[in-house]
């Protein structure tokens, strides 16, 4: 009789597990599918739907038009190329703020010029800016760009060259450097056409804004 209960006792448990085991498989396979993971990009790589461009293993050499933008600083430049419109920033420099959009910047800005106040790095921001319009809108430039992106931004990154005088090409960053509206700071790159390394470049960058400093031009003359 026992013997008897217990192989009862054990085929209803065999019957349960099955159930469960069932139970289970069904579930399963009525859950929707899990969404595909979303892939991570890379800095340069473009966001698909954003009118991004590739980037390009060599630089191109554009012609470019200045385009009135509330957007543009000395070192962040609408330009029109061709029939299309890009927002370009300067490799190696970033300039002096034009608007109060990024507090941060300006108080960090602030205690790299020498402490200036937040008033003169966007009044000299400004002043930048209407040096850049006014040199691209009366000389001739070109832009260097091999479309790599700025992170998370339909931005890329360029050099610019001016033809400051006649006869005498040199880049914008050089320019901002000189007139004391820039510093030292953000993406480097090769030197297209240059044979200067970038180091060499980073050293000859370094020593315009020690002149500029010494001479006290653009926000250095604003610091006490």
């Amino acid at each position: 009789m026992q013997l008897k209960e217990t192989l009862m006792n054990l085929a209803i448990t065999a019957v349960l597990v099955l159930i469960i085991v069932l139970v289970a498989i069904l579930l399963r396979e009525s859950r929707p599918p899990p969404p595909p993971a979303v892939p991570v990009k890379t800095a340069g790589e473009a966001e698909p739907g954003v009118g991004t461009l590739p980037m390009k293993a060599e630089f191109e050499i554009l012609k470019a038009e200045w385009v009135e933008s509330r957007a543009n600083e000395a070192d962040t430049l609408r330009l029109r190329v061709g029939n299309d419109e890009h927002t370009f920033v300067l490799y190696y420099v970033d300039a002096l703020e034009a608007s109060w959009s990024h507090p941060q910047r300006i108080n960090d800005q602030s205690r790299w010029f020498g402490n200036a106040s937040s008033q003169a790095i966007v009044d000299t921001g400004t002043e930048a800016v209407n040096y850049v319009r006014n040199l691209l809108t009366t000389k001739p430039f070109f832009v260097q760009t091999r479309w790599e992106r700025v992170p998370s931004t339909n931005r890329y990154y360029a050099l610019i060259i001016v033809e400051h005088v006649p006869g005498e090409r040199v880049y914008l960053a050089d320019l901002l450097m000189r007139a004391g509206y820039a510093r030292i700071a953000g993406v480097t790159t090769m030197l297209p056409g240059d044979s200067r390394t970038v180091e060499t470049y980073l050293a000859s960058l370094q020593a315009l804004g020690k002149h500029a400093r010494t001479v006290k031009a653009g926000i250095w003359s604003k610091v006490k």
